[in-house]
């Protein structure tokens, strides 16, 4: 009995200072990678194009734009981001027209990809869009909410624990019908870019 008392003295606190010294585990850090909240800022210099159906009139224009985007999500796994993205391009004095400013906007769900640690991305985005040509005196003709996408690809740069700055070409399209009274008419829209962006996750 006395012995197995000594030995029970002597076990129990090596047990006990063995277990203190296993040092606790540390949290993993989340510097320079795509986990979390998200918030993608661009904006930069492209083209739009767009054109009526001869229902809608036959009429066509083009020139410079202004594209830019605002997008708000979260990563569903890590360098997998999920988000809301609305989206424009402005095209202030398109040719081929006499009016003076025409404005493509989108809304839809956008799906990211970072290839990584290249921080490479692929971005794709579903939308409903709208078209608004404005003549400058008054007249506004507004399409109905169509269908349309954005594309872009692009890479960035870290220049904090969780913001990057980059650079991306960026494709879009939509096909709205026209909202003249009785019209079976439709527009179709093209343009590009390219963007340069902010990104936090």
């Amino acid at each position: 009995m006395r012995k197995t008392l000594i030995l029970w003295l002597l076990i129990v606190p090596q047990v006990a200072l063995g277990q203190q010294s296993v040092p606790a585990p540390t949290a993993e850090s989340t510097a320079h990678r795509h986990l979390g909240f998200f918030l993608h800022l661009d904006i930069g210099v492209g083209y739009l194009s767009t054109s009526s159906s001869q229902a809608a009139g036959g009429s066509s224009l083009s020139g410079a734009a202004l594209p830019l985007s605002i997008v708000i999500g979260g990563a569903v796994a890590e360098d997998w981001i999920i988000a809301g993205d609305l989206w424009g391009a402005a095209g202030p004095s398109p040719s081929g027209w006499e009016w003076g400013a025409t404005v493509l906007s989108g809304a839809g769900l956008n799906v990211t990809h970072y290839f990584m640690p290249a921080n490479v991305f692929v971005s794709l985005t579903p939308s409903f869009t709208a078209l608004i040509i404005d003549n400058g005196l008054g007249f506004v003709e507004r399409t109905k909410t169509g269908f349309g996408g954005k594309l872009a690809v692009g890479k960035e740069w870290w220049v904090s624990d969780h913001w990057g700055l980059g650079v991306a070409a960026e494709g879009f399209f939509a096909v709205n019908k026209d909202n003249g009274s009785g019209s079976t008419g439709s527009w179709t829209t093209f343009g590009g870019g390219l963007v340069f962006s902010a990104t936090y996750n």
